[in-house]
């Protein structure tokens, strides 16, 4: 059998820079949560969390919001958990992280919400639908 050594060498360029645009993208780890209100919904509300959190938050804290919609409420956090240092200084999520990572959540979690964060990054991202409206107390079980 005959090869074009060109054409072979071609096709593993290719592969290997297909392999490395991968590599290099984040790695988004997630948890679902498996009950409570189901709120699609919460998806329209993602860039506008992740583009407000724009103040340091200290570590082992977080930021929230709330979003109402007209059946139920979509609580939002950026809780800064991960960082190598014994005694991190105040951080800033990356809102690139936060929109890939609440997406993910929104993309697979059925509706139920949950939580995940980029590996190597310092900030957990969550996306909670709940019964109720913004400021209100919580229904059992939401």
């Amino acid at each position: 059998m005959i090869f074009n050594y060109n054409t072979v060498l071609t096709a593993i360029v290719l592969a290997f820079s297909m392999t490395s645009v991968d590599a290099a993208a984040p790695v988004v780890r997630r948890t679902c949560f498996t009950g409570g209100t189901v709120g699609t919904e919460c998806r329209q509300f993602i860039n506008n969390f992740c583009n407000s959190v724009t103040a340091n938050v200290a570590f082992r804290n977080n930021q929230e919001r709330c979003y109402n919609t007209p059946n139920f409420k979509c609580d939002f956090g950026a809780f800064y958990e991960f960082s190598a240092d014994a005694n991190p200084p105040a951080a800033l999520p990356s809102t690139t992280n936060c929109i890939n990572t609440l997406n993910n959540v929104t993309n697979t979690c059925g509706g139920f919400g949950g939580y995940g964060n980029v590996a190597g990054g310092g900030f957990t991202f969550t996306l909670d639908p709940n019964q109720g409206q913004c400021g209100q107390i919580e229904a059992p079980g939401s």
